[in-house]
């Protein structure tokens, strides 16, 4: 890419995420972009905002933040696809074989595919912190998945689709059971170790006293009254420990780009660190029904995408409630990431809703020409 273009695109997005800091949508963002080309990747990285709760520390692309529901494509989706590849589940798999475990008769029409694409009847959300989080660690597991077997199914199976992270905590639950580690112990085994980005993405968490430089705050937790830097803000995931199907991951701006860039390689059929099959990948990007869901990735909306409006229809992406993303352009071969850390302003979401697809505009509306950055 023309360097004076990438220049002037980088004050463009800089003015763009000062505005919205500015109007406290977050106090902490981190872009990125990466565009490939004959010779390689172009990257960019484009900071705003400060990373502590004092607004002390300069974000910059190594700066820790939680990455929340990211950790659904970027963990939890590749472990099972590196099991499809092993053959150790199958997309068409019931839950019953899943879980190794006799099931009611209500979850019969549950299978992988499914709990992937949010269409199994799972509820979208329950409070299980709340009892959770008195339960012995050692306990905690089998709770979880007894009180999540016992609830009766929200709709029937295929019937809608229905984001739920449920669905997600018994995917970590069948990580666990078709490959005897934890969700975090498989991940970091099998796909970010050989991937080489053990050291941008992680499960750790900061033990109190430890130093907090370089992690983003997210605000307090409720019931521990303890700040959240470096300790994960869902509450299901740190009542569990910090590990779990639906979110708990934390990383670095470098991290989800790299990650999203060997996505799209796989995609591609290019060489990749990635441990996974490119068929596996290109099958869970597949639009299922008539959704803007595929096995792993939510897709464009027909309109008012938080892609903005020049993403194409075969992107892939995800949303983090804490106010991160990605969107890969598998056709333009573009990759745009957003890190920050907007719920810690408060739970007001027309900010952030409002940011996502604005800024995905000005990056992709420059890269594909249609728009041009002011001289």
């Amino acid at each position: 890419m023309d360097e004076q273009r990438l220049d002037r695109l980088h004050k463009e997005v800089k003015k763009n995420l000062q505005k919205y800091l500015g109007r406290g949508v977050f106090s902490a963002a981190s872009l990125a972009f990466a565009v490939h080309e004959k010779s390689g990747y172009a990257d960019c990285f484009i900071n705003a905002g400060a990373s502590g709760e004092k607004e002390e520390g300069k974000v910059d692309q190594e700066t820790i933040f939680d990455l929340a529901s990211l950790t659904k494509p970027l963990v939890t989706l590749p472990s099972i696809l590196h099991l499809i590849d092993e053959g150790k589940v199958s997309w068409n798999e019931p839950l019953d074989s899943l879980l190794e475990k006799s099931l009611d008769e209500r979850f019969k029409q549950v299978e992988l595919y499914t709990l992937l694409s949010h269409c199994s009847g799972f509820r979208g959300h329950r409070n299980f912190w709340k009892l959770l989080k008195s339960i012995e660690s050692e306990r905690k597991y089998d709770w979880l998945l007894h009180e999540i077997l016992e609830d009766k199914l929200a709709y029937k199976t295929g019937s809608r689709h229905i984001y739920s992270d449920v669905g997600y905590l018994l995917l970590g639950a069948v990580v666990r059971v078709k490959s005897g580690l934890d969700l975090d112990e498989y991940w970091k085994s099998y796909i970010a170790g050989p991937a080489d980005l053990g050291k941008k993405l992680f499960f750790r968490q900061l033990k109190e006293g430890s130093s907090r430089k370089g992690w983003v705050s997210t605000g307090y937790c409720s019931w521990s009254k303890r700040p959240l830097i470096g300790l994960v803000h869902d509450d299901n995931c740190r009542a569990l420990g910090g590990v779990a199907g639906h979110a708990g991951l934390f990383g670095s701006s470098e991290g989800v780009l790299e990650f999203c860039k060997q996505f799209l390689d796989l995609y591609h059929h290019r060489r990749s660190n990635l441990p996974l099959s490119s068929e596996s990948l290109r099958r869970a990007t597949v639009r299922v029904g008539k959704s803007d869901w595929s096995c792993g990735f939510s897709l464009p909306a027909a309109s008012g995408s938080s892609s903005g409006t020049h993403f194409s229809e075969k992107s892939i992406g995800h949303l983090g409630f804490t106010g991160v993303s990605f969107w890969i352009d598998v056709d333009k071969q573009v990759v745009v990431t957003l890190l920050t850390n907007r719920v810690r302003q408060g739970e007001d979401m027309r900010g952030i809703r409002e940011a996502r697809p604005a800024l995905h505009d000005v990056v992709m509306g420059y890269l594909t020409g249609k728009k041009n950055p002011p001289a």
